[in-house]
């Protein structure tokens, strides 16, 4: 079964978006801080993940972190898929290549749902 790993600081919405993303073939397993996800990366792997950027002045470094522990965690380049408040504030990640898909929460819920099926295979 494909695993999703969820990251969002805000717990009640963070449940929220793995109840929407959550899929009949893939996982979704959430945590509530880069640590966390630091520390999951070094026991398994995942074929997604979603990071919610909720302050744009902390994302490049969440990202770079996020980065380097899904790197060393599996040989292949894990999809990296940031939900924003702000896409204008945001748009810069994209250009960094560090992140494969950016979309403004919460109108774009659904299209989060067919991007994660889209990178886990289903």
């Amino acid at each position: 079964m494909s695993k999703t790993l969820l990251i969002d600081r805000n717990i009640a919405q963070g449940t929220i978006l793995a109840d929407t993303i959550k899929g009949q073939a893939y996982e979704v397993d959430v945590v509530h801080s880069v640590e966390e996800a630091e520390a999951i990366f070094k026991r398994e792997t995942f074929d997604a993940v979603v990071l919610d950027v909720s302050f744009e002045a902390e994302a490049k470094d969440a990202v770079k972190r996020v980065r380097e522990s899904a790197a060393a965690a599996s040989e292949k380049r894990t999809p990296l898929i940031v939900v924003t408040k702000n896409f204008g504030e945001s748009s810069f990640l994209l250009d960094s290549g560090e992140v494969d898909v950016l979309l403004e929460y919460p109108a774009h819920v659904e299209q989060l749902r067919q991007v994660v099926e889209q990178f886990v295979g289903c």
